[in-house]
């Protein structure tokens, strides 16, 4: 008995069931449901169960010379900020008939750029980035060459005119220092992984010293300054020693440059045995879901990801659909989240001003 070929449904087929035109399954398909009313989305999703209909997007990207796939280049996949940016511009992709392909640099620059090449081999539409800004020659190239769109994601080059969104750290920092001022701690140290190219490290590095000096050129807080390599053992938690064996009559506080060198010195006091905040004040930036589990609570600069991400994806679609428009910079506001891990010196401690 002759085996008989299965029907091939089409568009054709799926337009015509569902009542609409070909063009509104294709938007519909293309994930551009702000165009159809709820009835309509509702019927052609209705016709594609009952039909089985699985649309070919290869054949649909060829048509229109897109992958419709989009590149996102990462720089700590661990660090929730990044996974909480991914989110947010993961929705926005998924709402334009857009897939993202998702790369971790570890903070590499050679990883970096590997990834890029690997993604453009991939016929990518467009790439968000988070560099290392160790690949700044190579981004020039892209930049130049003009064929894919880029889309920068919390730190810039400040040389080159790509779409940049993140936050105002400048905003940030001074509102965070200004906060630990007003809870009078005599001594506030700053940890930050090494700095090198990474102009968000840079932006808020800067920031701190500014801060302070805004207030008293003389505070001896410009001296707790801590830079630590998370890759090398010891070294996070010799400059832990060093700022707690120096400061032991006085009120303190550490100021985290980001959730992952903060998580990694709430580990290093626990494992001295120090309590926050009777020993050590503690605030951080950004604010991973565990921040409100830890001691009485974090204080942390909790950062809109969610609509950093959705920006993000918004840019890259308008830059690969060719919307003309100038350079944006989109820079939000973070906002401050108070809570047990900073309390007031005199309230708290009852010490005398």
């Amino acid at each position: 008995m002759e085996k008989k070929e299965p029907i091939k449904i089409t568009i054709y087929d799926v337009a015509k069931a569902a009542g609409v035109s070909k063009s509104t399954v294709s938007r519909y398909l293309s994930g551009r449901f702000h165009e159809l009313s709820e009835n309509t989305k509702r019927k052609i999703q209705e016709v594609i169960e009952q039909l089985n209909y699985k649309p070919n997007h290869m054949a649909r990207g060829l048509k229109g010379n897109k992958s419709f796939l989009i590149g996102a280049i990462v720089a700590d996949i661990t660090n929730p900020y990044t996974t909480a940016i991914l989110r947010g511009a993961e929705d926005v992709c998924k709402e334009n008939g857009y897939a993202l392909l998702i790369c971790n640099t570890d903070n590499n620059p050679q990883k970096e750029k590997e990834y890029i090449s690997m993604l453009q081999a991939h016929r990518i539409d467009g790439l968000i980035i988070q560099t290392t800004g160790g690949t700044n020659p190579f981004l020039e190239e892209l930049f130049n060459d003009g064929n894919t769109p880029i889309v920068l994601v919390d730190r810039k080059v400040p040389e080159l005119s790509f779409d940049l969104v993140g936050i105002d750290n400048q905003q940030a920092t001074y509102k965070a220092v200004s906060y630990l001022q007003s809870q009078h701690y005599e001594r506030i140290a700053w940890f930050t992984e090494p700095v090198t190219d990474i102009s968000v490290r840079k932006e808020r590095f800067h920031a701190f010293q500014e801060a302070l000096k805004l207030t008293d050129v003389h505070h001896p807080s410009l001296e707790d300054i801590y830079v630590a390599d998370l890759k090398k053992d010891d070294e996070l938690e010799m400059c832990l020693e060093n700022f707690l064996g120096k400061t032991q009559s006085q009120s303190r506080a550490i100021f985290c440059a980001n959730s992952v060198i903060l998580l990694k010195v709430i580990l290093a006091l626990q494992s001295k045995g120090m309590r926050v905040p009777e020993d050590v004040a503690l605030i951080g930036f950004d604010n991973p879901e565990w921040a409100s589990a830890v001691y009485s609570g974090i204080t942390t600069i909790e950062q809109p990801t969610s609509e950093i991400g959705k920006s993000c994806a918004e840019l890259i679609i308008k830059r690969i659909n060719g919307t003309p428009m100038l350079p944006q910079t989109l820079s939000y506001h973070a906002s401050l989240i108070k809570r047990g891990s900073t309390p007031s010196v005199k309230k708290h401690f009852h010490k005398e001003e």
